[in-house]
């Protein structure tokens, strides 16, 4: 849907915002993940499904990112740095240039594994005595 709406210019559809925040971000950070917790409603709180659904989302919303420009006839992998996506906040070293977006779902999924998918039985466990 984004790269049909924003073509050549890219990061459009991330440049609509709604209280601050880019149309990508309610879309993939808020509204898909409330909708996937509605398992949870039916099933009860379970934390290994949890922090698979969190980490999913954040590991989903660098490759939505990522593949746009895969996808995106106008940009391509060529375009994939600073230089064209100005949209994007990007860490720049002598040789790698990686938007912090991706750094940040990448610790994000990293720590969600660890709180919800490694330590389950304890969390469950003590959300059961609670």
């Amino acid at each position: 849907m984004a790269v049909a709406m924003e073509g050549s210019i890219g990061g459009l559809f991330g440049r609509n915002t709604f209280y601050g925040l880019s149309a990508d971000i309610w879309l993939f950070g808020f509204s898909i993940p409330l909708f996937l917790i509605l398992t949870m409603i039916v099933k009860g709180f379970n934390s290994e499904l949890f922090g698979t659904l969190l980490c999913g989302d954040f590991i989903g919303m660098m490759l939505e990112d990522f593949f746009w420009f895969v996808i995106n006839p106008s940009f391509g992998l060529g375009k994939f740095n600073s230089t064209y996506a100005t949209w994007l906040l990007w860490l720049k070293t002598d040789y790698l240039e990686i938007p912090y977006l991706y750094i940040i779902c990448a610790a994000m999924a990293v720590i969600s594994w660890f709180i919800f998918i490694k330590n389950s039985k304890a969390i469950d466990s003590f959300l059961r005595h609670r």
